[in-house]
């Protein structure tokens, strides 16, 4: 038998692949990485020093040629793998396990690249072969599931990560994984014995408590995700919002009592804390304009958030359309000038400030809030919206084309604002400029028919400026068979 000298990391023979695992991430990128800097390393190897001598840990190894031959073509055939051959790759791989049929790591390569080119039942077949080959070989069984869970085999797959937690009760990644399977399979109770596991690993932590919480949500058990929560808020005594969490949970499920008990305590541990002193406030008054004058002083408290403030003020603006309520409109009126007053480079304070005299009929003063809130903070369209409203009321087309136009600037997919600068231009008499960006509006305006109409409507009174009265018409003609607006159909008239 002919011997050569070579350098090249020599695995046993038929068990290459099945090397001790320490630790690992399960995630297939992962595995593909680590695959691939294997293969690259060992082509630069090969490639460089096949006939060389060397000598490892002080010790010259010899190898067989027939070896060097067998690991040549798997090399080949990775390589090939890695270039996304992926028939060169199947071809090489098969000539491997036709003359090695126990060559486990061949027959995983076989699986990636027929999974590659969308061969499942292959890339199932080769897949299993490896995992027969080398049942233990964690890598191997981690990629079978990815193959399942590809596939939708989602049993498959969880059965596979039952194997998995069993060989490797210390890997939280696996109870992770099986956890996600489990509720795919729709067995939650399944996946919570995963998360307690996974508990028990990593100790009690944000995560793994919402995952848990939210499975016995799922299932209808508001007792036992209470408590989760409280486990969670108990383990990190120093943590406030973990109480904040059950307190909000006890308010969505409607037991105002435990979540007042909650409040208290947070506010026992906590003196100062804002969001209690507001929660507390508002369960403990009377009437609305009773607990809104009640939280004054936490409106005039800087170290209160300026989203706590929104958050207890948004449920009262409906009620501000009404009108019926001069008290309830004066204290929010009173509450959004003092969030000017505490935040004032908050663009929500103006914004807000802008809504509550919007809804109470003071337009004037609502203009110059969002005037100010748009120089604080341009990216919200409902304040443009409110603004050019409000301008048009006044009748104010000159700003408000020019206010329209950098609407348009910020938010060019927006066919509102493109509606509302064709308004000002046919008011301005400046009709092909209205035109222009009218027939733009009307191709954004997609499957709503009412702004669709509306935009048909601006075009037609364009039309008419110009002079041009069965451009006006069909216009109108469109916008009337869109709503069947009897005041579409009143304008075609008086043609």
């Amino acid at each position: 038998m002919n011997w050569i000298w070579v350098i090249f990391p020599i695995f046993p023979k038929d068990n290459r692949a099945n090397k001790p695992f320490h630790s690992f991430r399960v995630s297939s990128e992962y595995i593909q990485a680590m695959k691939n800097h294997l293969c690259l390393f060992f082509l630069l190897c090969f490639a460089g020093s096949i006939y060389a001598q060397n000598t490892i840990g002080g010790v010259k190894v010899l190898v067989p040629e027939a070896e060097v031959k067998r690991q040549s073509q798997f090399l080949d055939a990775e390589k090939e793998r890695l270039l996304a051959h992926w028939d060169k790759a199947i071809s090489g791989y098969k000539a491997i396990v036709f003359e090695y049929p126990d060559n486990d790591a061949a027959w995983y390569g076989l699986a990636r690249s027929y999974a590659a080119s969308n061969d499942w039942v292959n890339a199932f077949d080769a897949m299993n072969k490896a995992v027969e080959k080398s049942p233990e070989n964690h890598w191997y069984l981690i990629y079978q599931a990815e193959l399942y869970e590809k596939n939708g085999r989602n049993k498959d797959a969880l059965e596979t990560y039952e194997t998995l937690v069993k060989r490797a009760p210390q890997t939280p990644e696996f109870y992770e994984k099986l956890a996600y399977l489990a509720l795919l399979n729709e067995d939650p109770k399944r996946a919570l014995k995963a998360l307690e596991k996974l508990e028990q690993l990593q100790g009690i932590n944000e995560k793994t408590t919402a995952q848990k919480h939210l499975i016995f949500v799922g299932m209808g058990e508001n007792k036992k995700a209470a408590e989760e929560y409280r486990k969670l808020a108990n383990a990190h005594p120093n943590e406030e919002k973990y109480l904040y969490q059950l307190a909000d949970f006890y308010e969505r499920i409607n037991d105002k009592n435990a979540s007042k008990k909650v409040w208290a305590e947070v506010l026992q541990k906590f003196p100062d804390d804002p969001l209690a002193r507001l929660a507390l406030a508002e369960q403990s008054s009377g009437s609305e304009v009773q607990y809104l004058a009640s939280v004054k002083p936490l409106f005039e408290d800087p170290k209160v958030s300026i989203d706590s403030k929104v958050k207890e003020l948004a449920p009262f603006l409906q009620k501000l359309e009404s009108g019926t309520d001069a008290a309830l409109t004066q204290t929010m009126i009173e509450l959004g000038g003092i969030l000017q007053k505490t935040h004032p480079d908050e663009a929500k304070a103006w914004s807000l400030s802008g809504d509550i005299l919007y809804l109470a009929g003071r337009n004037a003063e609502a203009l110059e809030r969002y005037k100010q809130c748009i120089k604080l903070n341009a990216g919200v369209f409902s304040v443009w919206n409110n603004t050019l409203s409000i301008l048009q009321d006044q009748k104010n087309y000159q700003e408000m084309q020019s206010v329209a136009e950098k609407a348009i600037d910020v938010f060019p997919n927006q066919p509102q604002a493109y509606l509302f600068y064709g308004i000002a231009s046919n008011a301005l008499r400046q009709h092909n400029d209205a035109l222009n960006l009218l027939n733009q509006a009307v191709l954004m305006a997609g499957n709503n028919p009412t702004l669709k109409a509306d935009i048909l409507d601006q075009i037609g009174e364009a039309y008419l400026g110009k002079g041009d009265k069965e451009k006006a018409k069909d216009a109108w003609k469109k916008a009337f068979d869109l709503t069947k607006n009897p005041a579409f159909e009143k304008k075609l008239s008086t043609l």
